[in-house]
């Protein structure tokens, strides 16, 4: 059943439901192996975990593979259209090392507070304290503290002895919460903040492992209350030093939790090191507590007075998520400016195939979400080419924004075009743009370089054949060239889009449409496509 579990994590994220293995893994041989046969025993049930979790969470890239690729679609973020690729690498060690010509990453995205801090797309710099940062510790760093100094309490007081049966318990737990904990802090590839999420079961175990620990009690953990006496405000007090580095980040909100956590949870923790009786420890315990999960309990429920982002959902206020309000200096980008292909005034963009480390970068409020009349998902930004559906009064309106490759008023153009001569699937940049048009418009359009434009490569060959088979007939490509991050020297399908275009016959739209795309029709020309690329 374990290995069926982490199947299905692996089938919905990858190999980030990989991360608890190896605390399972270990848990089970080592409490296993001081019986007699235990050792041979836990490897055998090891491996039919194994089996059990690799016939579930490989059962579709296998399917995917046995799949002709003429049969489905292009798989996205690969350049060799292999579900291999994805795994192992744009999903797999991308994440981890960094993607080969990728964004800047940890470093490339910083900013101020402005109320939601400035934590950014990718998580932040790597290291030991990334975790705390603006944009993670805000998800779910405020009590690591409290749970790294619990999880170390257990470790001396089980000594991992096997007849302990928390040493089972501390190793499967711990060895998921230290591997993700270790794994998140270092990653160099795109790294979004909601991923912390994955860290939040394994911290509250531990939090709540070190409140049975200073709660001990019973003839059976009279050595231990002494223990108990010690953990009581170390644990609290490294509580109340993450929860203030966090606030910290978040630039003025939520200022009354910081005297209360360390007036409150201050004087509980010292009060707790007395040898009180069993009842007053609790009661003590439990407002330290509560001083503790005031200040998470109170961001969390802002996150219930606002719109979200699909895409890259975070808890807190409305600023806290990526292309929250405007304000300067918001959080996720700094206020910072677009540098090299960066979006000019009204969404135009210049194409660009090199990014730039410097100058930063502040995506539009079309691109990311955020509450009514800031653009995002559900609405548009005056100027910029419309949100991804339906539009804030007085914005632009319509789908697919000019921020991940082509303007709302081109596509809307292209489809009723395409509509009225004969119809046909259009190819855009981004699967972003296709999807929203998709939504709105139920429109045949397909997204040839992944997400934002930038993660696919289709190759040439592939797609004159899919011009041949009739599967692909408009190619709609914009002057912007996709959403261009610092540092990312991607250039997603351009190149087959580009040869596409050099051959397949321009459309010329009404003169009504101020287009910053240009739209292609190249039925019939699959082979001039395959023999441009040749020459």
């Amino acid at each position: 059943l374990c290995g069926v579990c982490v199947g299905l994590g692996f089938e919905t994220k990858m190999a980030v439901a990989l991360f608890v293995v190896p605390g399972i893994a270990l848990a089970w041989v080592w409490m296993r192996s001081d019986e007699p046969g235990g050792l041979l025993r836990a490897l055998r049930q090891l491996l039919a975990g194994g089996v059990a979790m690799a016939a579930v969470g490989l059962a579709w890239p296998l399917l995917v593979t046995l799949t002709p690729a003429a049969d489905r679609p292009w798989i996205s973020g690969t350049s060799d259209n292999s579900i291999w690729s994805l795994i192992f690498g744009y999903n797999g060690l991308g994440r981890v090392a960094g993607q080969s010509g990728g964004p800047a990453g940890a470093g490339g995205f910083g900013g101020g507070g402005g109320g939601g801090g400035g934590g950014g797309l990718f998580g932040g710099a790597t290291g030991p304290f990334r975790l705390l940062q603006s944009g993670l510790g805000d998800q779910a760093g405020w009590l690591l503290g409290f749970a790294v100094v619990a999880g170390l309490a257990l470790l001396v007081l089980t000594r991992l002895r096997r007849r302990d049966p928390r040493t089972g318990w501390l190793i499967a737990v711990g060895g998921a919460f230290l591997t993700s904990a270790v794994m998140f802090s270092f990653a160099r590839g795109i790294f979004h903040p909601y991923y912390v999420s994955f860290l939040a079961p394994f911290s509250a175990a531990l939090v709540g492992a070190g409140v049975g620990l200073i709660l001990t009690r019973g003839a059976d953990a009279r050595g231990e209350r002494g223990a108990a006496r010690a953990l009581a405000p170390l644990a609290i007090g490294a509580g109340v030093v993450t929860e203030l580095v966090v606030l910290s980040e978040l630039s003025g909100s939520l200022s009354w939790a910081k005297p209360l956590a360390i007036a409150v949870a201050g004087v509980s923790a010292v009060l707790l090191a007395l040898a009180l009786s069993p009842r007053v420890r609790t009661v003590l315990l439990a407002v330290a507590m509560a001083a503790l999960l005031a200040a998470p309990a109170s961001w969390a429920a802002e996150t219930l007075g606002h719109a979200t982002s699909s895409t890259f959902p975070a808890g807190g206020s409305a600023s806290a998520g990526i292309g929250g309000p405007g304000a300067p200096g918001g959080r996720g980008f700094g206020g910072r400016r677009f540098g090299a292909g960066g979006v000019a005034p009204g969404g135009a963009q210049g194409r660009s195939t090199t990014g730039s480390a410097g100058g930063g970068f502040t995506p539009p409020a079309a691109l990311f979400g955020g509450p009514p009349g800031a653009g995002g998902f559900g609405g548009g930004v005056p100027g910029a080419g419309g949100g991804f559906g339906g539009g804030a009064p007085g914005a632009g309106g319509g789908f697919g924004g000019g921020t991940f490759g082509g303007d709302s008023a081109s596509l809307k153009a292209a489809i009723s075009y395409a509509d009225a001569h004969g119809g046909g699937t259009i190819g855009v940049e981004s699967q972003s743009t296709a999807a929203a048009a998709i939504m709105s418009s139920d429109a045949n359009v397909a997204g040839l370089g992944g997400f934002s434009g930038r993660e696919s490569s289709v190759s040439v060959a592939w797609l004159a054949g899919q011009v041949a088979s009739g599967h692909l007939r408009w190619i709609v490509i914009s002057d912007g060239g996709g959403l261009q991050l610092p540092g990312d020297t991607r250039s997603g399908s351009e190149d087959a889009m580009d040869a596409a275009a050099n051959v397949c016959k321009a459309v010329n739209l009404s003169s009504s449409v101020n287009s910053g795309s240009k739209i292609y029709d190249c039925q019939g020309r699959a082979s001039a496509i395959l023999a441009a690329a040749r020459s």
